[in-house]
C-alpha cells in the first residue's frame, strides 16, 4: 500500500488488556495506524504502527500523553506491560496514557531485524578496529538485504519518527497531546517540538540527550566515572578501600594492553583473549545502570587480582548482544554529529579512560548500510515556548545533567530537576513532581535524593 506525504489511515482499534507479570492489569485499547515511510517523497510506501492507548480513570480535562520510548528501539507497548506498568498506573489517574512501537522496531512493520551477526575473530582479542570491521561488514549486509526488499533505511530517521508522533494524535481525534520522552525518546520528543510545537500542550523529558548529543563526548564519559571514584572514597560502604577507582581501572586498562585476560566460555571452542578494548566496552556499559554502578569497586579489586572470571563473563555477554537492530543503526546514524563534536570526539577519545567505545559502531558504518546524516540543521538547539519539565540524573553518564542544561536555554516555560544518585533510569520517585506538573501545578523543588551506596568490596 502506497500513501501522499499527508496521508495517515487508522485501520483498526480494539479493546485490550494491559496485564503486568505480578497480575495487575488495566483496560485497554489497541489499533494500527498507517503512515508513509517518507515525506519527502510525494507517494511512499505505507508502515504500519501499532499503539495502545490506557484511559484516564477519572476525567481532569487533560490532553492524551504520548510516551516516547527510548534506545532507540525499545519496545514500547512491551514495555508498558513490563517497567513502565507503574507510571502507567499512576498517570491514567489524571489523563489517557498511549504509546506505538516506532518506525521500524518491534510491532511495527516493517520491522528492521538485522540477522547478520558480526563475525569476529575470537582467536585474538577484540580490538576498536576489529569490531569495526566486523559491524561494517554485518551493516552491508543488513542494507543490502533491506534493499532488495524495497526498503529505504533513509526513511528511518527522527524527522520521520516526529511525524509520526502528529499522525498518530490525529488518529486519536486528539486536537493536542502531552508528551513523555526519555532518553532517545527525549531526542524524539525535542523533534516533535521543533516540526509540531502547536499540537502539544507539555512536554515531560527525562535523561536529556539533545539534539547534537547523540555521540558522546569521551570528556564526560571521564567525568563521570571520576565523579564515582569520589563517591566511592567517600562511601561508608567501602570503609577506605576504594581511594582511586578511576585510577584502578585507568591500570587495569594499561595492564590489559599488554597482557589480555582469558577465560573460557561456552560455544566457543578456545580461550576468549580480552584486551584494554573489550574491557572498555564492558565499562560502556556500566554508564548508566546504577546496579551495574554499584558493583564497580568490587569489580575492579578482582581484576586487580587477575579474577577475570566476571570479566569474561561481561565480554562474553556483550559479545552475544553486540548485533545492532537495523532500526538503531539507521536512527542514531541519520542523527549524527555536528561538525565542531565530531572533532571534540576525535580529538578528546585517545586520552579517555574508554576512547570511544561507548559510540561505535558510529558513526562509521553510514557507507555500508547505504544511508545519509541529516543535515547540520537537525542538529542546532531546539527554541519552543511549551512548558516543558526536564529530569537528569548525576550518575547518568550517558546523558549528563549538562545535555539537560543546555537543552533547557531553549525553554523559556522549562524547568530542571535534578536528581541526585539517579542514573541512566526513569525511578518512581519522579511521578509525584511529573503528575503535578501535567495537572499544571507549580514545581516547587529544582533536586530530588535518590539514596546511592557501591556494595561492599570482599
Amino acid at each position: 500500500m502506497h500513501l501522499k506525504n499527508n496521508e495517515h489511515h487508522l485501520v483498526g482499534r480494539w479493546p485490550s488488556r494491559l496485564e503486568h507479570a505480578d497480575g495487575r492489569a488495566l483496560d485497554a485499547e489497541r489499533g494500527v495506524v498507517l503512515v508513509p515511510s517518507s515525506r519527502q517523497r510525494d507517494e511512499s510506501t505505507a508502515i504500519a504502527l501499532p499503539f495502545i492507548r490506557v484511559a484516564a480513570r477519572q476525567d481532569h480535562g487533560l490532553p492524551p500523553l504520548v510516551v516516547l520510548f527510548g534506545g532507540p528501539g525499545v519496545g514500547a507497548i512491551e514495555s508498558f506491560h513490563g517497567y513502565f506498568f507503574p507510571h502507567v498506573k499512576r498517570l491514567t489517574a489524571i489523563c489517557d496514557v498511549v504509546t506505538f512501537d516506532q518506525r521500524g522496531c518491534h510491532g511495527a512493520l516493517p520491522d528492521l531485524v538485522n540477522a547478520f551477526a558480526p563475525d569476529y575473530d575470537l582467536g585474538e582479542p577484540i580490538t576498536r578496529e576489529g569490531f569495526l570491521t566486523a559491524q561494517r561488514d554485518s551493516a552491508a549486509r543488513l542494507g543490502a538485504y533491506w534493499r532488495e526488499r524495497g526498503v529505504d533505511l533513509n526513511d528511518y530517521n527522527t524527522v520521520e519518527s516526529a511525524h509520526d508522533v502528529d499522525d498518530l494524535r490525529k488518529a486519536l481525534g486528539a486536537e493536542r497531546v502531552n508528551v513523555y520522552g526519555a532518553s532517545y525518546g527525549s531526542h524524539l520528543g525535542l523533534m516533535v517540538l521543533r516540526l509540531h510545537d502547536e499540537d502539544v500542550d507539555r512536554a515531560i523529558l527525562c535523561l536529556v540527550e539533545g539534539p547534537d548529543d547523540t555521540h558522546k563526548l569521551p570528556s564526560n564519559v571521564d567525568r563521570h566515572f571520576r565523579h564515582l571514584a569520589d563517591l566511592a572514597r567517600a562511601d561508608a560502604n567501602l570503609d577506605g578501600a576504594c581511594n582511586d577507582l578511576f585510577g584502578e581501572f585507568a591500570a587495569v586498562l594499561d595492564e590489559l594492553e599488554r597482557t589480555p585476560a582469558e577465560g573460557n566460555v561456552k560455544g566457543v571452542e578456545h580461550p576468549l583473549r580480552i584486551g584494554k578494548f573489550g574491557l572498555q566496552c564492558v565499562l560502556g556499559n556500566a554508564l548508566g545502570s546504577t546496579r551495574a554502578m554499584r558493583g564497580l569497586p568490587g569489580f575492579a579489586r578482582q581484576l586487580q587480582r587477575r579474577d577475570y572470571a566476571a570479566l569474561v563473563r561481561r565480554f562474553d555477554r556483550w559479545r552475544v548482544n553486540s548485533t545492532v537492530h537495523g532500526m538503531m543503526l539507521a536512527m542514531d546514524h541519520a542523527a549524527g554529529a555536528s561538525p565542531e563534536r565530531t572533532r571534540r570526539i576525535e580529538a578528546e577519545r585517545t586520552d579517555g579512560l574508554l576512547d570511544d567505545s561507548f559510540n561505535l559502531p558510529f558513526p562509521f558504518i553510514g557507507r555500508e548500510l547505504g544511508i545519509t546524516e541529516l543535515d547540520d540543521a537537525f542538529r542546532t538547539p531546539v527554541q519552543s515556548a511549551t512548558p516543558t519539565l526536564f529530569s537528569a540524573g548525576t550518575l547518568d553518564g550517558r546523558t549528563p545533567v549538562s545535555n539537560a542544561e543546555a537543552v533547557l536555554r531553549g525553554f523559556p516555560n522549562g524547568q530542571l530537576l535534578v536528581v541526585e544518585g539517579m542514573g541512566h533510569e526513569e525511578p518512581t520517585e519522579l511521578l509525584d513532581a511529573q503528575v503535578g506538573f501535567l495537572k499544571g501545578d507549580e514545581i516547587l523543588v529544582d533536586r530530588l535524593m535518590i539514596p546511592f551506596a557501591f556494595d561492599a568490596v570482599v
